[in-house]
């Protein structure tokens, strides 16, 4: 079971509550869970949130520190989260599930466009969404498109930013618009590898990738790995990184 000290809970109990103390009935924190819960429930507004709560307001209310008799009206929710600062929930639930998935963990990266958020010109978000396979969480995502960078160009600018965050992401894996050696080498350059896709959108490239792993075998690779260093590592032991672009062509 998850200490108390390392819920979510106690994580949104670090946050600034932008409320005037005066009038207040609800803890900042309880009404953020409920509002956090709410939207993971698929309860897509403030007033489907409202509804939903009042229908769980038993289980609700003791697990959040709630202590009112009667579920908030959808004003209050609202309200609550009008002012907050989004940088600091997003920081607050980041520092949580860095602890949470302390392992070394892989993400894939892959443009996603959002079908219950609208931008300023009403069009759906498209953003770079960061998947943690095995946590099945978003790290991160950042807009892409209407005159910004590309997806891999988004992915370079933010790279630093989402491995301060994550120490624990190894790996990125990301279909062929990521393969490209810009982004490839700054991959490397943080200490991290990569699984990228290739396509016979560029067929230099597969042909080369293809024709040097023609004969390529597992005890082969670890040979060459074992040369490289000079015999400093066992084959296909610590030290040994293998990165293997995958083959495979889409017609």
């Amino acid at each position: 079971m998850t200490a108390a000290t390392d819920s979510l809970l106690n994580a949104f109990q670090q946050l600034t509550d932008p409320r005037d103390p005066r009038g207040v009935r609800h803890p900042f924190a309880g009404l953020l869970a409920v509002i956090f819960l709410g939207l993971l429930s698929r309860q897509p507004d403030f007033a489907s949130i409202a509804r939903w709560a009042k229908r769980h307001w038993n289980v609700l209310k003791p697990a959040f520190g709630l202590t009112r008799t009667y579920a908030p009206h959808e004003t209050t929710y609202s309200r609550a989260a009008a002012r907050f600062s989004v940088d600091e929930f997003r920081a607050a639930v980041a520092r949580w599930l860095s602890r949470m998935i302390a392992a070394p963990v892989a993400a894939a990266v892959d443009g996603k466009t959002s079908k219950q958020a609208d931008g300023d010109n009403g069009e759906p978000i498209h953003v770079l969404n960061v998947f943690a396979h095995h946590a099945c969480v978003c790290l991160a995502d950042w807009p892409v498109g209407d005159g910004k960078d590309t997806e891999p160009e988004v992915l370079k600018a933010h790279l630093d930013e989402l491995l301060t965050t994550w120490p624990s992401l190894r790996i990125l894996t990301g279909d062929a618009i990521f393969c490209q050696r810009p982004l490839a080498r700054v991959i490397i350059e943080a200490g991290r590898d990569y699984v990228l896709a290739i396509k016979d959108n560029q067929p230099d490239l597969h042909e080369a990738v293809v024709t040097a792993f023609a004969d390529a075998t597992a005890d082969s690779a670890d040979a060459a790995v074992y040369e490289k260093n000079a015999g400093r590592s066992k084959r296909g032991g610590s030290g040994a990184t293998r990165r293997r672009p995958t083959t495979r062509g889409r017609r």
